[in-house]
């Protein structure tokens, strides 16, 4: 008996029919109406059947024009990631080098064409001269009409997050920082995923927490290793980005987020999820968090608009679940909340509707930005590279077989070339032969320029 749904088994016959070349990119699909007589089938079910289609890829809906042909970006990914027993590691004698430099390989940000400096300015400029701005102290949860705004926002992707429920913060490594101070004290040991975010190990060493680094895979993270360290209560807490992590790109699956959220109120062990690059997905469906799966409150999910808008406006939040109580204490003694016009300005831009459309434009330009930095370093680089295939985010992590990437990353500089070595993001003696690129910038004349200068430092010291 075939229990598969009549809506996703004649998605699959679209999908193979696309794959054998019977579409081609840009085709526009029978209209649902038509669709539904040709099948016998009801419009719920044709609406279904292309929301399947358009899920996975291969799809997308133009408003008041219907659906049309697309094909998923999949990069050629060779990448492996290490295998290794987790230790516990002290983060006193840890070095990273920080720096922003603009417009560089080194940065995970946008490209400043991309930031929607036009929507967010008439925004700002309707609150400026709203009458009933009264510039005193914010709320310290942060505004009610920026939380009712980003949980609205939130709900149309299927992710349902009360407005009760979120603290605006200073960003979303601000929401971090104070999530680790409610669940661990000094000398608690933490779990990441390896590699880590470098930003996310420095504020574990100022924290002064241990660190016990989880080897990521290719379907996400070695879930046996988690819940042996929750098991003996080798953890205070995990600190863990499901979605286009950085430095990879990659997310761990639906099945593993279900099984942490789950791990979590099992044991009792808190997860902070650091989230901030959930909504820059190279597929048309924005994935679901971790805390989509939470029913208890052991997730504690934190976000912002760094990423996806504009670094400058430091807005983030986080949904604490059973630490609401304590966060809303710790953010009391730390701050007396987020600016005020801004938050404001923030609501509005997403009421309008105008994030939704920064979003949608956004990723489609960094897929064709991914497409253009893949194709270079493909077709130039020696064998012995081997990038990993990212599903969404701002960067690509590349392998450079037996190369040194901290001694190439300094060679690089010389000719001002930056790029992050993968020693940034790790405690232990991993990736030393890895380095991490930003491509949210624009592939411009002078990017592409930087990007073959790059290629060529890689092919000379091979």
């Amino acid at each position: 008996m075939n229990k598969t749904p009549t809506y996703q088994r004649l998605a699959n016959h679209i999908i193979d029919d696309i794959l054998a070349d019977k579409y081609t990119c840009g085709d526009a699909l029978p209209s649902l109406r038509i669709f539904a007589q040709l099948q016998q089938i009801s419009m719920t079910t044709a609406l279904n059947c292309y929301r399947y289609i358009e899920q996975q890829g291969y799809a997308v809906a133009k408003p008041k024009q219907g659906y049309f042909v697309t094909q998923p970006y999949r990069a050629n990914s060779g990448y492996q990631f290490p295998s290794f027993i987790a230790t516990t590691t002290q983060l006193d004698k840890r070095h990273s080098e920080y720096f922003i430099a603009e417009h560089s390989f080194a940065t995970a940000q946008l490209d400043e064409a991309l930031v929607d400096k036009t929507g967010f300015q008439k925004c700002w400029q309707h609150i400026g001269k709203d009458p009933s701005l009264t510039l005193g102290y914010a709320d310290i949860r942060g505004e009610e009409k920026l939380r009712k705004a980003l949980s609205e926002h939130f709900l149309k992707q299927g992710f349902t997050t009360h407005y009760e429920q979120l603290v605006i913060t200073n960003g979303c490594l601000d929401a971090v920082l104070l999530a680790l101070e409610v669940v661990s004290n000094k000398g608690d040991t933490i779990l990441v995923s390896s590699p880590c975010y470098s930003g996310l190990l420095d504020i574990l060493k100022l924290l002064e927490r241990k660190v016990l680094e989880v080897p990521s895979t290719i379907d996400g993270l070695d879930i046996e290793q988690v819940e042996q360290a929750m098991q003996r209560q080798q953890i205070s807490a995990c600190l863990i980005s499901a979605n286009h992590q950085n430095p990879t790109g990659h997310s761990l699956s639906t099945e593993q987020k279900q099984k942490l959220a789950s791990l979590a109120e099992q044991y009792r062990t808190p997860i902070i999820e650091d989230d901030v690059f959930r909504e820059l997905s190279h597929s048309p469906v924005i994935p679901l968090p971790i805390k989509h799966f939470d029913k208890s409150g052991w997730v504690l999910w934190c976000s912002s608009v760094s990423k996806t808008l504009a670094a400058g406006l430091r807005v983030g939040w986080c949904s604490p679940g059973h630490y609401y109580e304590k966060y809303i204490e710790q953010r009391k003694v730390r701050t007396l909340g987020v600016n005020q016009p801004i938050q404001l300005a923030l609501a509005r831009y997403i009421q309008q509707g105008y994030y939704q459309q920064h979003i949608s434009s956004v990723n489609r330009h960094l897929v064709e930005h991914l497409k253009t930095y893949s194709q270079v370093l493909t077709d130039s680089l020696p064998n012995t590279c081997q990038a990993y295939s990212p599903t969404g985010g701002l960067v690509i992590w590349l392998s450079l077989g037996k190369l040194n990437a901290f001694k190439l990353s300094r060679l690089l500089w010389q000719q001002q070339v930056f790029v992050r070595p993968g020693t940034d993001f790790t405690t232990t003696n991993e990736y030393q032969n890895c380095i991490r690129i930003n491509f949210g910038l624009r592939p411009s004349n002078e990017t592409l320029t930087k990007l073959n200068m790059l290629v060529d430092v890689i092919k000379a010291q091979s």
